[in-house]
């Protein structure tokens, strides 16, 4: 048994990754990608976004409980499984008990919305799940907001809570200085995750850094998608991560199954639409601004990525940057491409 059991992978190719296709992977190719992350002894899966809608067997995104776990064909007692729930996003009067199936359940909230989270984290937790508490975009807080933060996070007393870096924009003495913050106001009980995107192509290394400093007391759980799936620009390579971990941390995920998931099921999706590192992406990461500006401007043909860096200077020092304002990107690259063409 390994020494390192407090650390832990969470694949989040079914949740993050169907940012890429709209959650449209279809029904067998969504029991076949949690077949295989089950045969690679991935600890944790999480199979989608609870949200009100219309649930379509096709999409990882259902209504409720019972329909997510509709995709679990086979069973591992070293699995766990969780569902994302935006609580702005969903009615939680919808989630019934919990039948030791889908054990986890992950609120990813903005702290306007603390309130009513800690109202879902009550109802997940009487319901018997086990929360943790995913706060959007830490970047994107002063000192003494986080740390507010993190003080209320630790009086809800949830199962855990995570280190979320929406848009790409954490460097090494950004992680370790939020990272003490948690040390220091979340419990010792408690688990930290830590949730990343390539924006800057460094989640691998900020993920290496993350366990060379972590408190060995500590649990961790740390998220990643097959191929890097995700919303452009993508996520940390679950494939990557796991083989590092076997080879320093004494660990002994199955890399073949998560291989074979890649060639048959991520791939193709990839090949269709292509997400990964982009100079583009790069800079909204670096300036901590909403990856939809980057991704908005791309589609212009009349721009080149020199144009796009000097529009993403001019939008990262507005009210806008971490909060995407399409009327307003438009306003800017209109007034840039009159400017430029006098």
């Amino acid at each position: 048994m390994s020494k390192y059991n407090n650390i832990k992978v969470l694949d989040c190719t079914l949740r993050d990754g169907g940012h890429v296709n709209n959650a449209d992977f279809g029904k067998k190719i969504i029991s076949l990608i949690i077949d295989s992350l089950i045969k690679s002894r991935i600890d944790l899966i999480e199979l989608g976004f609870l949200r009100n809608g219309v649930f379509t067997e096709d999409q990882t995104t259902g209504n409720t409980i019972q329909e997510t776990e509709s995709y679990i064909k086979i069973g591992n007692p070293k699995t766990d499984f969780s569902v994302m729930i935006r609580p702005d996003w969903y009615d939680i009067r919808q989630l019934t008990e919990c039948t030791g199936k889908i054990r986890f359940i992950r609120f990813a909230f903005y702290y306007k919305d603390i309130d009513l989270t800690e109202k879902y984290t009550k109802y997940a937790r009487d319901k018997g799940y086990k929360v943790i508490l995913n706060p959007v975009n830490v970047m994107g807080y002063d000192e003494k907001t986080l740390i507010d933060l993190l003080k209320h996070i630790n009086d809800i007393r949830p199962y855990g809570t995570t280190i979320v870096d929406t848009f790409g924009a954490l460097q090494q003495p950004d992680l370790m200085r939020i990272y003490n913050f948690y040390e220091k106001y979340i419990s010792e009980d408690m688990t930290i995750g830590l949730h990343l995107h390539e924006n800057m192509s460094i989640s691998f290394s900020l993920a290496q850094y993350f366990l060379s400093v972590l408190n060995p007391n500590r649990s961790i759980i740390i998220d990643a998608s097959l191929l890097g799936m995700g919303r452009i620009p993508g996520n940390l390579c679950i494939e990557v991560l796991l083989d590092f971990l076997n080879t320093n941390y004494s660990k002994n995920y199955d890399l073949l199954p998560i291989l074979a998931a890649i060639s048959s099921y991520i791939q193709p999706i990839k090949d269709k639409i292509p997400w990964g590192y982009s100079p583009a992406y790069y800079f909204t990461g670096k300036y901590a601004m909403h990856r939809s500006y980057a991704e908005y401007l791309l589609t212009k043909s009349d721009i080149d990525l020199s144009d796009i860096f000097i529009i993403l200077n001019e939008i990262k020092n507005s009210a806008y940057a971490s909060n995407y304002n399409e009327a307003y990107v438009k306003d800017v690259y209109t007034k840039y491409k009159s400017r430029s063409e006098k």
